[in-house]
């Protein structure tokens, strides 16, 4: 099979003799492989790679001994520039035809640090797929004192590791551990925190939605008289209310609940919105389509539900007016991104 691009998750898209479609897991654009069909669908089939025929430029032997058998990093074969140049064009793709719009060819995807970037991880010690259990000396993505810790833990299934330099990050101190969700990069952190606050600018009033432990209001409650915050996980609740302010509110309630019942404050605020993978929810999107407001900024973990939701925005008589890509995880093809709209 010829692999004509990459997709969304990495895998390579090509069809069988029949005409059918099939993803070839840990396959370039241009290789000619020859593959195993390994699940059939009725629209589709998934395949593995038996042999490369044809390398394609960029790809390279994994570099991690327990690549293959550890799932974390699936992007390896490719050269770090492939796999952000793989990223990109997967994203024009994703917006081309599902937020039926056309991206700049060269929009910016920022990146940082390929190797030891991760400060928070979740580690399984099973081998991917099986009950294996493989004993990891070394993992080449997480920090020098995660690996530490490492050393120290057993070998249960899964275990959390959390080295907070999140204490002392850009001047502030701001609380998290490993019970709640925190951003494992934080090298290239402050760089979306910046693109945030430019894109944010200031102003009376700014919802941050979904807002977790606050990370974002804390370096944008100065830019704002008023800061509301919004997340529904109760363990974020603690670290929010010591990483905000006094002129910021919070509300450990669902963002539909919340939008629906002071929809009226939408329209005069700037809002601030990172939703979880599955992107905004049908009645989410109907409130901020409804009572739209004057910006706002879309921090997505999953292009395809931003590029879906991008669609309905515009729909509703938002323009996109930036949109950027950020590398948090190099040796994956997971890409978080920056998007803003205006009236």
């Amino acid at each position: 099979m010829r692999i004509e691009k990459c997709v969304q998750g990495g895998a390579g898209f090509g069809r069988l003799p029949d005409g059918s479609v099939c993803f070839v897991e840990g396959a370039l654009p241009g290789e000619l492989v020859e593959i195993k069909v390994i699940e059939r669908k009725k629209d589709f089939a998934k395949a593995g790679v038996l042999n490369i025929l044809e390398p394609g430029k960029g790809r390279r032997i994994p570099p991690c001994p327990y690549y293959g058998k550890c799932g974390g990093c699936n992007a390896q074969y490719a050269e770090f520039e492939l796999q952000v140049e793989l990223l990109r064009q997967i994203t024009l793709d994703l917006f081309s035809r599902t937020a039926k719009i056309n991206l700049p060819q060269n929009f910016e995807i920022h990146c940082g640090a390929q190797w030891g970037y991760r400060y928070r991880a979740q580690v399984f010690f099973e081998m991917r797929g099986s009950n294996t259990v493989i004993p990891v000396k070394k993992c080449m993505v997480l920090s020098e004192k995660l690996n530490e810790k490492l050393k120290e833990v057993p070998l249960t299934k899964k275990i959390h590791l959390f080295d907070n330099q999140s204490e002392k990050f850009l001047g502030k101190y701001i609380h998290a551990d490993e019970s709640v969700f925190f951003q494992s990069n934080l090298e290239l952190l402050p760089k979306l925190i910046g693109e945030v606050a430019r894109a944010a600018n200031e102003g009376e009033l700014l919802l941050d939605i979904f807002c977790g432990v606050g990370l974002f209001s804390a370096f944008l409650q100065g830019k704002f008289e008023r800061v509301i915050a919004i997340e529904q996980n109760s363990l974020c609740q603690k670290f929010a209310e010591r990483n905000l302010g006094k002129n910021c509110e919070f509300y450990a309630m669902g963002a539909e609940e919340w939008c629906s019942q002071n929809a009226e404050l939408l329209s005069e605020a700037c809002v601030l919105i990172d939703p979880p993978r599955a992107g905004i929810t049908n009645e989410l999107c109907d409130v901020l389509c409804k009572n739209k407001s004057r910006k706002l900024l879309y921090i997505s973990c999953n292009p395809a539900t931003l590029a879906r939701d991008t669609r309905k925005l515009l729909n509703a008589g938002y323009e996109l007016v930036d949109i950027q890509g950020f590398a948090f995880y190099p040796q994956t093809f997971h890409l978080e991104m920056m998007a803003v709209f205006n009236l």
